[in-house]
């Protein structure tokens, strides 16, 4: 990789904690890869081949159900890297991820990954970093979802899908594109239930929304509904005839 092209993902949180040794190595071993929107980066059950990092564009992190029902997990946007699980257990990749918009793509190969990662117990610590992040923020949802309504299940989903894959991070505004489909079966509801949820939000001017697109307004006031509930909220019964803003997914 040419020295003047790895300079936009030094932002990356991630590459930035390594010693420069091991950035450089990063750096050099990896390939610019290109994406048009619906593309898979790489899908569920695929074998691992390296780690992945989004410099332009967004791509959706999807897991697919025994059922073959698709549920959005995340959101990666610019400097985002994923892939590591795969890397680190010799497995198949848990997730697919898809270009949501024209991406284009950092790509490790997982010889390269072996290589500078693997066969020193200090640069494997900084490799699985993310994932021990990520698998906090996991039992963190797990547990958030035993215990919160359907309304702060969906506050919760709209801060995590506009936060930084591995933390709280705000990293965007707005959501797109998204779908009613996705947001109910995140959340474990209808999507009347959940298209109803959103309007009460909207109504609320904690978000606004348009086709296929969600914008954030208020989000100090999003996150207090889904940390400590619905006090001044009060949803009626889904209308089988309500408006429904935000397309649904094919059948």
């Amino acid at each position: 990789m040419r020295p003047g092209e790895s300079k936009p993902i030094n932002r990356s949180n991630w590459l930035e904690r390594l010693p420069e040794a091991l950035r450089e190595d990063v750096l050099n071993s990896c390939v610019r890869l290109k994406y048009k929107r619906g593309r898979h980066l790489f899908r569920q059950g695929d074998p691992a081949n390296g780690i992945y990092c989004i410099l332009t564009g967004e791509a959706q992190v999807v897991g697919t159900t025994i059922t073959g029902l698709d549920i959005l997990v995340s959101v990666l946007r610019a400097n985002d890297w994923t892939g590591y699980l795969a890397c680190t257990d010799k497995g198949n990749y848990t997730f697919s991820v898809i270009a949501s918009q024209p991406c284009e793509v950092l790509h490790v190969p997982l010889a390269a990954v072996r290589r500078i990662f693997m066969s020193d117990a200090d640069a494997f610590r900084l490799f699985v970093l993310p994932e021990i992040a990520s698998t906090r923020a996991t039992y963190q949802h797990f547990v958030e979802n035993l215990a919160f309504t359907p309304l702060q299940r969906l506050a919760r989903r709209l801060i995590d899908l506009t936060s930084a894959p591995h933390g709280e991070e705000r990293v965007s505004d707005f959501i797109s594109p998204i779908t009613q489909d996705q947001l109910a079966l995140s959340i474990m509801t209808s999507r009347q239930w959940a298209n109803r949820l959103l309007q009460h939000m909207e109504q609320a001017k904690l978000i606004a929304i348009s086709r296929g697109r969600i914008d954030i307004l208020n989000r100090d006031a999003l996150l207090t509904l889904a940390v400590h509930g619905e006090s001044g909220f009060t949803v009626a019964e889904p209308a089988d005839s309500a408006a429904e803003d935000l397309p649904r997914d094919p059948a």
